[in-house]
């Protein structure tokens, strides 16, 4: 062990701590384990005089023998082993002091405040953020799933730094912010196990006969944030919407619940399909592709270059490339 080594080294970059516990005292605690004046001065990179002269300057500075020296080596006096306990638990206090403000240190490292559409968590963000704490241990992390309208409003408003989901078509011009695409997607159409329109190739027409679940479905309030709602009507006029039977709800979990209970019909990305099997839930055979659309990231102009975001935004990427055709669209 080197006569520096019992310095704990704090590190902020390159800063190093200051060392609390006296030189000589680490020279001490050295001495009293080898109980050999030789080793000790090998361990501690120091010629056996210099170290024999720094132990004689700690015993003057005290006015007490610390050692009895004999042929065989070295023993502590009853000075020396209470030197020898109270040191240790110098060292340790100073150790852990250190490591607490280390902590403090960590913990004030940037956090991220993320958001989701509740198909993007499974297959693409958590394995993102598994890999991002990793090299952030101590970063804060917030994931708000939900409605991309809402997590829109949150992002607009300060409340997350940015969020993962469809390109919205015909946004408010005044949003000023920055969409970076990640891959081209399709809805699947999810039925419960021996639903009637599994087994056979399905057109739009054939969903008409039976309910439909909307998973987190745009809420009025939120509406203010797109100038041209004609694509969002278009969708509805698509599927029926204001002529059939309706279940929404906010909850992948309860929407899994009311596929199995019932025989509604539930349009989500494809992504989703293995989480679904799960749940004895599969897709029907579309002949037509549904709802298709550039699935990205949203964030503010200003951040783009914050180390953390394009960070974030090169795991999101190689996760995407791992999945390929599991999660995008060909």
């Amino acid at each position: 062990m080197r006569a520096d080594s019992i310095v704990p080294a704090m590190e902020t970059g390159k800063t190093q701590g200051l060392a609390i516990v006296d030189k000589l005292l680490q020279q001490f605690l050295e001495v009293a384990s080898c109980k050999n004046l030789s080793q000790a001065a090998k361990r501690l990179y120091l010629s056996q005089p210099t170290l024999t002269h720094n132990m004689k300057r700690l015993e003057a500075s005290l006015g007490l023998e610390l050692f009895t020296r004999s042929a065989s080596g070295i023993t502590l006096t009853e000075s020396g082993e209470l030197l020898h306990e109270q040191a240790r638990i110098m060292q340790r206090i100073y150790e852990q002091t250190l490591h607490k403000l280390e902590f403090i240190r960590q913990r004030s490292e940037r956090g991220l405040r993320i958001g989701a559409g509740h198909a993007w968590w499974h297959p693409l963000l958590r394995p993102v953020l598994q890999q991002y704490r990793q090299q952030h241990a101590a970063a804060s992390l917030n994931v708000d799933l939900g409605n991309h309208l809402r997590l829109l409003d949150m992002l607009l408003n300060g409340d997350i730094d940015l969020f993962v989901g469809h390109e919205i078509h015909g946004l408010t011009s005044k949003a000023g912010l920055l969409f970076v695409p990640l891959f081209l997607s399709h809805d699947e159409v999810f039925v419960r196990a021996g639903h009637p329109l599994l087994g056979r190739p399905c057109h739009h027409s054939d969903l008409l006969d039976y309910p439909s679940l909307l998973v987190t479905p745009d809420e009025n309030r939120y509406l203010h944030l797109v100038d041209d709602l004609q694509p969002k009507k278009q969708q509805r006029s698509l599927l029926q919407l204001n002529e059939k039977i309706i279940y929404t709800s906010n909850s992948i979990m309860v929407s899994i619940d009311l596929i199995r209970d019932t025989n509604a019909v539930m349009p989500y990305p494809r992504a989703m399909a293995r989480f679904f099997y799960e749940f004895g839930i599969q897709p029907v055979t579309m002949v037509e592709r549904y709802n298709q659309g550039v699935v990205g990231v949203y964030l503010p102009r200003e951040t783009a270059d914050d180390p953390h975001v394009t960070q974030l935004l090169t795991l999101i990427r190689d996760q995407v490339n791992r999945l390929g055709e599991r999660i995008t669209t060909f």
